[in-house]
């Protein structure tokens, strides 16, 4: 169950981060279902504030794990553990939303050794040329973190046009 809030359109600045999508995914025996709520949020200054600072701590979380995973993995073993970013990030965002980030980097890894297995047996789908370990939330065009905050499906509520998230934080 992996709510995913991330900005859409693409940002042209950051003053576009008042714009989420909200993408909801419900697990069922049979099959995936997903879920798109699109909100436009009209946040004070203090809140879009808050909200840079979740969106920019996310990415700081997501790109320090992967740096953590991809340089173990080139040494030929990966470094599962995260307990002490855990730690240092759950006061800042939430222990519910530094899970989820976890657990999509933890799903994007597992993705990409499937491929790996894949390509070692020469069965590639054929609209992949190259298979590569996952990135890091960069936009290296305008040298800047990508802003996206992940949050789990019980972190948040839409109540009487009102967004309730992590820490108590409210938006209309």
């Amino acid at each position: 169950m992996t709510p995913l809030i991330s900005t859409s359109p693409p940002l042209k600045s950051l003053n576009d981060l008042n714009h989420f999508s909200v993408i909801s995914q419900l697990k069922s025996r049979c099959m995936a279902v997903r879920r798109t709520n699109t909100v436009v949020l009209a946040p004070s200054a203090k809140q879009h504030q808050y909200l840079l600072q979740l969106a920019e701590n996310c990415a700081r979380l997501w790109n320090e794990l992967n740096y953590r995973r991809r340089q173990t993995f080139f040494k030929g073993r990966i470094n599962w553990e995260w307990r002490d970013l855990y730690e240092t990030y759950k006061r800042t965002m939430g222990s519910a939303t530094a899970q989820q980030i976890e657990r999509k980097n933890s799903e994007t890894w597992r993705a990409f050794f499937a491929l790996l297995r894949l390509k070692r047996k020469k069965q590639l789908p054929p609209h992949i040329n190259r298979v590569r370990p996952p990135g890091y939330w960069k936009d290296r065009r305008r040298n800047m973190r990508k802003l996206i905050i992940l949050l789990r499906c019980d972190s948040y509520k839409f109540k009487d046009h009102v967004l309730r998230m992590p820490k108590r934080f409210s938006i209309k």
